[in-house]
């Protein structure tokens, strides 16, 4: 996943929030699913976009390089971790 955090000051947000955009693509929606991400990098900090095709272009630059970040060896042992092997009620009911 990519995830913007921040005002996104091309829609004028009045809250910070944080918007996470799922990579893979799963054949059915998942709405009202709880959905558990860990953050492992940086790309880039929050701007300005004069256009919607801009920021889309944007997002499309921040998962490729998010892809190529994945795939680097400390990045892909993460797959193994017991956190990604945790159904989401144990996690609730334990936190």
């Amino acid at each position: 996943m990519v995830m913007s955090i921040g005002w996104n000051p091309y829609y004028k947000n009045t809250k910070k929030s944080m918007e996470t955009h799922v990579i893979h693509t799963f054949k059915e929606d998942f709405y009202g699913e709880i959905l558990s991400v860990v953050m492992v990098g940086y790309i880039r900090r929050e701007r300005g976009f004069d256009t919607l095709d801009a920021l889309i272009t944007a997002i499309h630059g921040d998962i490729e390089e998010a892809k190529r970040s994945l795939d680097l060896p400390e990045h892909r042992k993460l797959q193994e971790d017991n956190f990604f092997r945790t159904s989401p009620k144990q996690i609730m009911n334990g936190h």
